[in-house]
């Protein structure tokens, strides 16, 4: 799924980046669409993970982000235990994996 403009702009703020450059949009979008297929390969339904309203989605991929943006190692490692601890809080949620039903 495509990363709406406003979506990748909340992306750019977590990250501390205004740069209009396209190379920093376009590796933001191939972060953003990474953290989308590792939820999904976790078990997360695509919907969700794909859903730019969902705040808890919103949530971790900001830290996934700030993880591969990190200016130093520690920076690294509390947003990747960020990220690490929102994926594994949706995989415990039925909403984010079982389908519903009509």
């Amino acid at each position: 799924m495509a990363v709406g403009v406003s979506y990748l702009a909340k992306i750019k703020r977590a990250v501390r980046t205004v740069s209009t450059a396209s190379d920093i949009s376009t590796e933001l979008t191939d972060l953003i669409e990474e953290c989308r297929a590792d939820l999904v390969q976790l078990g997360v339904l695509s919907t969700k993970a794909n859903d730019e309203t969902d705040v808890l989605v919103l949530g971790a991929v900001r830290s996934f982000v700030r993880w591969k943006f990190a200016q130093d190692e520690k920076e690294a490692l509390w947003n990747m235990q960020d990220y690490l601890t929102q994926r594994d809080e949706m995989r415990r949620r039925e909403a984010y994996t079982v389908e519903a039903t009509p």
